[in-house]
């Protein structure tokens, strides 16, 4: 038997080698980011989704991410060692049976929020993945079945680069949940309220978005695009400024139907916009053009007519300095 131990990175290679994913990404629900739940009154409004649960406890958010980027088909579980987990997840590097305590602590944690289920595999646990809403009321867990997009039902996609290009370590939680909430708005130029409420309605808490958005914007995943009004009813005017983003490579890759069908749209207006212009200098040059053989005309027949009369020759607009009276036409 080899001493050697697999690192992380190979951990997760393997993990993610074994997924089989075309376009190496893999989907999560935006109910993950923000759930619908009843308001004060019955009425239907958004809540904190599950990741507010587990913005304390990053290993098990890792090992939640492996799984929805592993699990594909059949009943969207997976069979691995509890030592191939820790390593992955970063919970617990050594090859020993501390790793199937370390990690059945965050498997439970999982469980308990209805994201998970463990079954017996022989010597191992089966780990299937269940809906990204998590406990239904409080109480009920709903099988996995793959997104179809369709209303009440959006997805979005998180690329294998999170783990291969290191983002994995290099954020920490709040700068990871802010990047998953902004990949869930699905478009190319969106809002991150740091009000309250506003970060309630992105499932997450106000200093967490705060310290989101600064971290991405250190590390240049998040770029200002500018300024945008937006209703604020409790503001003086009703309206306030706040600040509009893009997601940098490679987490731009989420947009919705209607906001691809919008920059389409919005590309063809300025291409149109384009053609009228230089249909209108086209028409203004050859305008130019026109007159300037106007004037030569008029220029040669002004000349014929001050010869006749025995006068100086007209200058040519065109032509060199001032003409000398008297000289032959």
């Amino acid at each position: 038997m080899s001493d050697r131990v697999m690192t992380q990175k190979e951990s997760i290679e393997y993990l993610l080698g074994r997924s089989q994913r075309h376009g190496d990404t893999f989907p999560i629900r935006r109910e993950f980011i923000r759930s619908r739940v009843e308001g004060l009154f019955g009425e239907p409004t958004t809540g904190p989704g599950p990741l507010s649960k587990l913005l304390r406890a990053p290993h098990a958010l890792e090992l939640l991410l492996l799984v929805y980027a592993v699990t594909t088909g059949g009943d969207f579980g997976v069979t691995e060692r509890s030592q191939l987990w820790g390593r992955a997840a970063g919970v617990y590097m050594l090859p020993d049976r501390n790793a199937s305590v370390a990690v059945s602590r965050q498997w439970q944690h999982l469980e308990k929020l209805g994201l998970i289920k463990r079954r017996q595999h022989g010597r191992f646990k089966r780990i299937v993945k269940l809906r990204e809403c998590g406990l239904v009321g409080g109480k009920i867990s709903v099988a996995y079945s793959a997104p179809t997009g369709a209303k009440g039902d959006v997805y979005f996609r998180v690329p294998f680069a999170y783990w291969r290009e290191g983002w994995h370590q290099k954020l920490n939680m709040p700068g990871k949940a802010v990047l998953l909430a902004a990949m869930s708005r699905r478009r190319e130029t969106f809002t991150l309220p740091q009000d309250t409420r506003g970060a309630r309605a992105l499932g997450l808490g106000r200093h967490t978005v705060t310290r989101g958005i600064e971290e991405l914007l250190h590390h240049e995943l998040l770029v200002k695009t500018g300024t945008d009004e937006v209703v604020n009813a409790r503001t003086k005017g009703g309206y306030e400024s706040v600040h509009t983003y893009q997601l940098a490579k490679p987490f731009n890759i989420n947009l919705s139907n209607s906001e691809i069908e919008r920059l389409k749209a919005e590309r063809l207006e300025i291409e149109r916009t384009e053609d009228e212009r230089l249909e209108a200098k086209y028409q203004t040059l050859k305008e130019v053009e026109l007159t300037a053989e106007e004037v030569e005309l008029l220029v040669l027949r002004g000349n014929a007519r001050r010869k006749a009369r025995g006068g100086g020759r007209l200058r040519h607009p065109s032509g060199p300095g001032p003409a000398s009276p008297g000289q032959p036409g």
